[in-house]
């Protein structure tokens, strides 16, 4: 007898059911472990992923520009600007400096440790000279020179003379004439209106002329008080200006009128 049902193809055996049971939901258990291998190759890629991101942000967080940007890190003011540009001027704010008086002040130079100070109740004034320097008088002032090899006094020399009841050209005028004119070899460089080493205005007369085989300088300027203008005299080797300089500046640093 046929069967009414005849049984699939291929399905003839016990090994034949088998293989269509795996074909049909047999095989669900390697389909699951194919499923959880892809799920967690996913999660690896997701963990992966997020590691980067989290490091990108790290680095950028770091590495960006705090605050103002670089632009604005440029235009901003410096401290010290800000500073000299907010701080009042020396001369005080809305005013302006002094003019020029085209005679500006030499700086102040000090009196020598090892000068002596003297003074002299003659020409009625204090002041200090070298140690060594020997002392000579006329009649026009007070003199100490240094001790010379050609003579008795050598080419460098400071004195002071009191010139009463005069004013400070007449008292240079006068001095001039008693202790210069008659030199051999005259030069009246410059005479004037100066400012002396303390930066006081002073009249000043220099010159140069021959003594003893050499060129010397000679500057004098005046300290005038009341009822009388002192005379400050310094002398020096005319290739020596910078002593002839320093002598007058610690003659005037060191005098003084006397009582």
């Amino acid at each position: 007898m046929e069967r009414d049902f005849p049984e699939p193809d291929g399905v003839n055996d016990l090994d034949g059911a088998d293989e269509l049971d795996v074909r049909h939901g047999g095989g669900g258990g390697a389909d699951s472990m194919s499923f959880l291998h892809r799920l967690g190759v996913a999660l690896v890629v997701l963990a992966v992923a997020l590691g980067v991101g989290v490091g990108a942000g790290v680095v950028w967080e770091k590495a960006r520009p705090s605050g103002r940007t670089a632009t604005d890190a440029a235009t901003a003011p410096s401290p010290s600007a800000t500073a000299a540009a907010s701080a009042p001027t020396a001369a005080g704010a809305g005013t302006s400096a002094p003019a020029s008086t085209g005679q500006p002040a030499a700086g102040q130079i000090a009196v020598p440790a090892d000068w002596a100070p003297y003074t002299d109740p003659l020409q009625k004034a204090t002041f200090s000279h070298p140690p060594v320097w020997k002392q000579r008088r006329d009649n026009t002032g007070i003199f100490y020179g240094e001790p010379g090899t050609v003579s008795e006094y050598g080419p460098q020399m400071i004195g002071v003379a009191r010139i009463a009841g005069a004013d400070q050209t007449a008292a240079l005028t006068r001095v001039q004439a008693g202790e210069f004119d008659s030199v051999s070899g005259l030069t009246k460089e410059r005479s004037g209106p100066a400012t002396d080493t303390s930066g006081q205005p002073t009249q000043e007369l220099a010159g140069s002329y021959d003594r003893e085989g050499q060129r010397v300088s000679y500057l004098m300027r005046t300290v005038s008080t009341d009822g009388a203008v002192y005379v400050l005299i310094a002398r020096a080797s005319t290739s020596a200006a910078a002593t002839l300089n320093t002598l007058m500046g610690a003659l005037r640093a060191s005098f003084s009128p006397a009582a």
